[in-house]
């Protein structure tokens, strides 16, 4: 009889453990493991100690006892492997988009999808930083099809606050609940992650003398820089085919260049952001391990600027172009009368943004500029490779400003390679207020302009 009691175990056993394994539709839960709880393994324990005190002493009674001790945890594995808990979950954020620094509410709306009430529970649901879960909260005996409340009538939910901006999966929801006796215990887990945008800090810049607004609300660049002034707005450099009437001879002169009249003034003017994203250019250590995560300084902060650079210049009526020295990812900014929708896609492409490997310069060679718009060019770098350096110099024409916040590493080689090349370079360090480092501008052109006129 105690080898029938130990084989029907084994059996019972082997077919929870295969049931474990049957995967549910999407969207559904679906078991991940089931396993004895405390009470179940002392029940287990005594059964087997039961068997063999039976046995060795030949007492019938020990017999029967072992039995059941045994007999009633794998009760507990059937109940909870016949009887699974088929869940759905939804996640809300509020906000839906989330700055980095900021709190989010995570609300969770788990629906009872078998035709049967399910057990209580307790949920916890995945999050990728420690301590890698949110919870655990308790679940309440659900109705088939009811949805699951919390205290007061109040949905389930979570708070989170993450620190750094990124495209975190949050989810799968797991729950975990036990047979009526406590001691078979089982996991399911429910549904799929969803994913959660935390885009970077916009820091609100003030005014500068290189940008002005209109009072028709147009922006208009006011060109107060070292090669530039206001007949530069109106003119290019001259092309095969230009009539020599369009010549602009006083910035022809001035640029050691024939330079002619544009043939119209946009309504809305143009202007650049550069950011080198290249894993090379954030340091040798970077490059040797391969590290790329949104934890490197010089990088983070050199996103935090683009994103509040780019945002003040599309709110005061630019059209902003985006350059990468990497791979394409971060998106531009067309015209303000269309709304603050093109500020949100820009901001979402810059919370995925990454460090990406060497590759050709946006289907270029290096040193050459890519064609597209024109106007005032800003650029973020750190220490980029020679070749990289050689196709950012490219980036910015002669007569166009170009404005490049140069993160200090201790290379002066980036610095003086750019101020060579006409750029005005602004200081900054990886814990700078990026508004200060914005308000320096306009003292820093006026030197560069002193210098270039000595």
């Amino acid at each position: 009889m105690f080898r029938s009691v130990c084989a029907r175990a084994v059996e019972t056993l082997l077919v929870s453990t295969v049931a474990t394994k049957r995967v549910r539709e999407p969207g559904h839960s679906r078991r991940s493991s089931v396993r004895p709880t405390i009470r179940g393994l002392v029940f287990l324990v005594g059964g087997v100690c039961s068997g063999v005190i039976a046995y060795v002493a030949g007492r019938n009674e020990f017999l029967f006892a072992a039995g059941f001790l045994v007999l009633l945890p794998l009760a507990g594995f059937l109940i909870v492997s016949v009887r699974p808990l088929r869940l759905s979950v939804t996640r809300t954020f509020s906000p839906g988009v989330v700055t980095a620094g900021t709190p989010t509410s995570v609300e969770l709306v788990v629906r009872n999808m078998s035709t049967f009430a399910s057990a209580a529970a307790v949920w916890s649901d995945r999050i990728p930083w420690f301590p890698h879960n949110a919870g655990p909260g308790s679940l309440p005996v659900l109705a088939p099809g009811s949805v699951a409340t919390g205290a007061h009538g109040g949905r389930l939910g979570y708070s989170l606050r993450p620190t750094l901006r990124g495209v975190y999966d949050i989810g799968p929801l797991d729950v975990d609940y036990t047979d009526p006796f406590g001691l078979a215990e089982a996991r399911v887990e429910v549904g799929s992650s969803q994913s959660l945008y935390v885009i970077p800090l916009v820091v609100p810049l003030g005014e500068t003398t290189s940008i002005s607004v209109s009072g028709e609300g147009s922006a208009r660049l006011i060109q107060h820089m070292a090669v530039g002034n206001d007949d530069d707005l109106m003119t290019r450099e001259y092309r095969t085919g230009d009539a020599l009437r369009r010549v602009h001879w006083r910035a022809s002169a001035r640029h050691g260049e024939l330079m002619v009249r544009q043939e119209e003034q946009r309504s809305y003017p143009e202007a650049r952001l550069l950011i080198d994203t290249r894993m090379d250019g954030y340091g040798g250590v970077i490059a040797e391990f391969g590290i790329h995560d949104t934890g490197f300084t010089w990088f983070e902060w050199a996103i935090t600027m683009i994103a509040s650079v780019g945002v003040h210049l599309h709110r005061s009526g630019f059209l902003v172009q985006v350059l990468e020295t990497g791979k394409r990812q971060i998106a531009s900014l067309g015209d303000a009368n269309q709304g603050s929708g093109q500020d949100i896609e820009f901001l979402l492409s810059l919370a995925g943004a990454r460090l990406t490997g060497p590759r050709q310069y946006a289907g270029q060679d290096a040193g050459e500029r890519t064609e597209g718009s024109v106007g005032p060019i800003f650029a973020v770098v750190a220490d980029p490779s020679v070749e990289t350096m050689h196709w950012i110099i490219a980036q910015r024409r002669p007569y166009e400003s170009g404005v490049a916040f140069v993160i200090d590493t201790g290379n002066p080689r980036v610095w003086d390679a750019l101020s060579a090349a006409g750029w005005t370079c602004i200081p900054a360090r990886d814990t700078d207020d990026p508004a200060l480092v914005w308000a320096s501008v306009a003292s820093f052109s006026t030197a560069h302009v002193s210098g270039q006129r000595r």
